[in-house]
């Protein structure tokens, strides 16, 4: 799971400008991880992107990631 959070906060990092305040947490419930990442006011657009775009993007790669540890990845994005 530590390798799944790096690289979340791997992606996150290079999209936002205010690398300080971004806060990524994590809810483990049997085979499912959910990550909550939440970054500073006004960075959300960012993140999610164009209807929605880059944030499907960043829940398929963690999806991916997360298939060769036969986890079920979900990433929350909490403003």
């Amino acid at each position: 799971m530590e390798k799944l959070e790096k690289l979340l906060q791997f992606i996150v990092k290079e999209l936002i400008e205010k690398k300080e305040e971004i806060r990524v947490t994590y809810d483990v419930i049997d085979d499912t991880i959910i990550f909550r990442v939440s970054v500073a006011k006004g960075e959300m657009g960012k993140l999610i992107g164009k209807n929605g775009l880059t944030a499907n993007a960043i829940r398929g790669v963690m999806q991916a990631a997360g298939v060769k540890d036969k986890l079920n990845v979900n990433v929350e994005f909490i403003d």
